[in-house]
């Protein structure tokens, strides 16, 4: 899977602007891409300018276009371009240490928006655009069109503003909230993070990464949280998703197989087949789940 972050901070070809890790972007689609995955270790807002995409969690498939905005939290996607006109979006790429900072900075004016209860989101959040998302988008556009580079304090400024008012309006609580949640125990945010990404062909360095821990902590933990080995856990709940896919879609088996984290169609049929004793299209004809 393409480390869109990691690419995007090199990319010569973009327009951009950086403070520290905080990556701010104007994105064109400059390749013939039509699927791919994606995975990010940061968090990323998209406010898309002109054509179409499809962001596609593991449950869920976001189609936006020009005008919309997305929030995505750290982890994988697949992403889906269509070509009846040029994508393009600004895209702004926080750190999870960035938002903690801002949090423990601002924290009496943002625990005021915390809910008593906790609302489980997707890995993909639709963000509600207001009349001050709007004039961010266009300052921001402004910014990246500027021949001269602005003053980072002006750029950090702005965008500190733009959370603070996700923070304090009620239409943007479901992001306050998973925002706030950042700040929670590191087992917490393993099991967001591996409840979130487990269909995806990320390697354990990766979850790893995404969960801020070595390789050793993150399967100590692991081991500690769910009783099993990462591995054992990942070969589970992606034939599980399989196989809930194969009785209620009517999508083609590699496709499934793919969208499960399993990159060789065999690979797919051969693990399918040791935990069910039949392979994933006799699973699907079998009389009893018909």
């Amino acid at each position: 899977m393409l480390d869109i972050y990691g690419y995007l901070k090199t990319a010569t070809n973009y327009k951009k602007l950086q403070i520290h890790d905080l990556l701010f972007i104007e994105y064109k689609c400059l390749v013939n891409e039509v699927k791919a995955g994606i995975w990010s270790q940061s968090n990323y807002f998209v406010f898309v300018t002109s054509g179409k995409k499809m962001w596609r969690s593991i449950y869920e498939d976001y189609v936006v276009e020009a005008g919309d905005s997305l929030f995505v939290k750290k982890g994988a996607n697949l992403v889906h371009q269509y070509f009846d006109e040029d994508y393009c979006a600004l895209m702004v790429f926080i750190p999870d240490e960035f938002i903690k900072k801002f949090i423990q900075r601002f924290a009496a004016i943002v625990t005021k928006s915390a809910s008593n209860e906790e609302h489980p989101t997707d890995a993909v959040i639709r963000v509600q655009l207001d009349t001050y998302l709007e004039g961010y988008i266009n300052s921001l556009a402004a910014f990246l069109g500027s021949p001269s580079y602005p003053d980072k304090n002006l750029l950090q400024l702005k965008f500190e503003e733009l959370l603070l008012n996700i923070f304090t309006n009620p239409i943007h609580q479901t992001l306050a909230e998973y925002l706030l949640s950042i700040t929670k125990e590191q087992s917490a945010q393993l099991q967001q993070v591996m409840e979130e990404n487990f269909a995806y062909c990320l390697n354990l360095e990766q979850y790893a990464s995404l969960c801020h821990m070595s390789l050793s902590s993150f399967k100590r933990n692991f081991q500690d949280i769910y009783k099993t080995s990462p591995g054992k856990w990942l070969s589970n709940k992606r034939l599980d998703l399989a196989a809930h896919l194969l009785t209620t879609t009517d999508k083609a088996v590699n496709i499934i197989g793919f969208e499960c984290g399993f990159e060789e169609p065999s690979s797919f049929i051969r693990a399918f087949k040791q935990r069910f004793s039949v392979t994933p299209l006799q699973y699907r004809e079998a009389p009893t789940r018909q």
